[in-house]
């Protein structure tokens, strides 16, 4: 059985500002790095890093823009 942990609102926000960190920068999603975000971080964890790299990407193109 997989175990799948819960992470904390401080690792939340870690989670988030280094998925901006990584969607600004234009890195690629890699799936087993976000499978292991899963199982160490939970699902909660995995939704914070997803907002915060998609929040990255968003920052950029619009930096681009200008």
């Amino acid at each position: 059985m997989l175990f799948v942990a819960e992470s904390t609102g401080e690792e939340n926000a870690n989670l988030y500002n280094r998925g901006v960190g990584e969607g600004y920068s234009g890195e690629l999603l890699d799936a087993s790095e976000l499978l292991e975000l899963l199982d160490v971080f939970g699902e909660d964890g995995l939704r914070s890093y997803l907002l915060g790299y998609s929040e990255g990407v968003d920052d950029a193109m619009e930096e681009d823009n200008e």
